[in-house]
């Protein structure tokens, strides 16, 4: 927390006016500044000019006192330094007074009630300005706090997709080149071109276009370990060149559904996205094998879930169902303003 002396000054000169000028509401209304039965104007603003720096001393010193021991939790410390600060500047302002009256005497007594009734109004002020500015500070560290906090989650929850992704892919083309498969060769230039999406085209946010392909190419790919393509239905409707979308949140419902389900089904994947300018609509369900484990895919749909929570709070909608045969995902998503 940085101090803010200028600003409480400015502040503080605000302040003042508005305190006094009710004082001396009546003379200003007549076009007459008088201080205290001063005769001239000169000596009027030299009244003004020496009680406000007075004055703002009393502002000061309690937020110059707050600012170096309260985040400390210097209770004691604080309370020593208002008490010596309030009392040294009620003396300097007593000396003062008692050189623009001489030659008639101060009296004390009708002096101090309406001294303390100002100095405390003003070391209140210095204090309300200090906590104000303190509860900011407090409330934009924790909002940065919570941002890099948000953002380190993302980029780890991020990182975890392409491992994941390597991993299975990797088994794969191992078991392609393994059985000697002529299309090997065809699944690693594959892997290549999704790899380079993965590490250098993806930001924040993609065209929803693009995850799309990056999904077709994760299938084809899927598909060179079948003798025969998988029977299988993908229908995609929408604007999706107008879309964005955080990159690769959709591909671990698909990499479920190829990890678990029966792939010798007929129908076994049925995938239905729809996207317009406010809302995505993504439906995804697969047939599972009789020993079916692992439901829910590893970190795979709890990353996604997370994403989700991050990005989109309050505006999506998950739904995981593993009923009897068959695993269903629902996802709407309004990503529009």
């Amino acid at each position: 927390m940085q101090k803010r002396v200028p600003l409480l000054l400015l502040c503080f000169i605000v302040f003042y006016a508005l305190v006094h000028s009710i004082r001396h509401l009546p003379g200003l209304l007549h076009g007459v500044l008088n201080w205290n039965g001063e005769t001239t104007y000169t000596l009027s603003i030299i009244r003004i000019a020496a009680d406000m720096a007075i004055a703002f001393l009393f502002t000061l010193f309690p937020y110059l006192i707050f600012y170096q021991w309260y985040p400390k939790k210097k209770t004691l410390l604080i309370g020593i330094g208002l008490v010596i600060c309030l009392a040294g500047c009620l003396l300097l302002d007593f000396c003062w007074v008692s050189f623009m009256e001489y030659p008639t005497r101060v009296r004390l007594s009708n002096y101090l009630p309406q001294a303390a009734f100002f100095s405390t109004i003003y070391a209140l002020f210095g204090t309300v300005f200090y906590f104000i500015r303190y509860v900011q500070f407090k409330e934009r560290n924790e909002t940065e706090s919570l941002l890099q906090s948000r953002q380190s989650e993302l980029s780890f929850l991020h990182s975890q997709i392409n491992p994941h992704f390597l991993f299975n892919n990797l088994n794969n083309i191992y078991s392609l080149v393994y059985h000697k498969n002529d299309q090997s060769l065809q699944a690693i230039a594959s892997l290549s071109e999704m790899l380079r999406y993965m590490l250098y085209d993806t930001g924040d946010l993609v065209p929803l276009i693009k995850e799309i392909s990056y999904i077709e190419k994760y299938i084809a790919l899927q598909q060179l370990r079948f003798e025969e393509p998988s029977d299988l239905q993908i229908k995609v409707t929408g604007n999706l060149d107008e879309v964005n979308v955080p990159p690769l949140m959709l591909i671990p419902f698909i990499e479920n559904a190829f990890k678990h389900g029966d792939v010798t089904a007929p129908q076994w994947l049925n995938v239905v996205l729809s996207a317009d300018q406010q809302h995505i609509h993504f439906f995804c369900s697969n047939k599972k094998t009789a020993k079916q484990k692992d439901a829910l895919g590893g970190i795979g749909i709890e990353n996604v879930r997370r994403r989700l929570e991050l990005l989109y709070p309050k505006k999506h909608r998950l739904e995981v169902k593993d009923d009897d045969g068959l695993f269903t995902i629902k996802l709407e998503l309004h990503h529009g303003k």
